[in-house]
């Protein structure tokens, strides 16, 4: 059986077609792996009060996402489904109607303050309710408790913080010289909440050198794929939390 050949205007429509389909802007954001900030260098600040210099790391991981103003091209979404470490969302699944990099930017600085609020006040009720972690409750006071964060935004680093600041207060060493991170919301009372990006923050803290990972209860459906050398501990609170060290 012949077949014959595409007429020259079909073959021509056709070729303009596939162009178009490959840099025609598509509704999608990609996600990657962030940066792994260790809280103990310059982030977590602690004055009036008796501290004890960690003897390991704890990092805070962070994420990074396409803006909410570019449009995906085609071969950009084919090339982040290829690579392990990078994940293609619907941009409606990521970013609310309307975002743009100012609001958003503006929404996370402000969901990093209420973090840092809610991971200082979680901290210290811990500590009130477990005196056999030796700190004073008449000791503990917010005012004297302060963040430093450049590199990122969001609510996520909420339960290292308030991880960070028990190690800090605490004789007891914690950490054991370990490289440990995580991530998760946390609220005044100390439960941990999901977040966003969990596959690409285990990456990134694995790449960082960390040996644990906390991870919150809310986002273990989604964890896969994790690199060998890692250990993910699932936790719903602060308590858990300290527990697992």
């Amino acid at each position: 059986m012949r077949f014959s050949p595409l007429p020259r205007i079909v073959f021509f429509l056709l070729s303009i077609f596939t162009v178009l389909a490959l840099v025609a802007p598509l509704p999608f954001a990609i996600v990657l792996p962030g940066d792994a900030q260790n809280i103990f260098n310059k982030i977590i600040t602690i004055k009036n009060q008796k501290t004890y210099p960690s003897t390991g790391r704890i990092d805070l991981m962070s994420i990074r996402v396409t803006n909410p103003n570019n449009w995906i091209i085609g071969p950009e979404i084919i090339y982040s489904w290829l690579k392990a470490d990078e994940a293609v969302y619907p941009r409606a699944a990521i970013y609310p109607p309307g975002a743009t990099q100012e609001s958003e930017n503006k929404k996370a600085k402000a969901d990093m303050t209420s973090s840092q609020d809610n991971a200082t006040t979680a901290a210290l009720s811990f500590l009130r309710l477990h005196p056999e972690y030796g700190v004073a409750a008449n000791d503990l006071h917010l005012k004297n408790i302060s963040f430093d964060v450049k590199k990122t935004g969001g609510p996520s680093g909420g339960m290292i913080f308030a991880l960070g600041v028990i190690e800090l207060l605490t004789e007891k060493d914690l950490l054991h010289g370990r490289h440990i991170a995580g991530t998760g919301t946390i609220s005044t009372d100390g439960q941990v909440g999901p977040i966003g990006g969990i596959n690409e923050k285990i990456q990134a803290a694995y790449k960082a050198g960390a040996t644990l990972f906390l991870a919150p209860a809310g986002n273990s459906a989604e964890i896969a794929h994790t690199p060998a050398g890692i250990k993910v501990v699932i936790i719903s609170t602060l308590a858990e939390a300290v527990a697992a060290l």
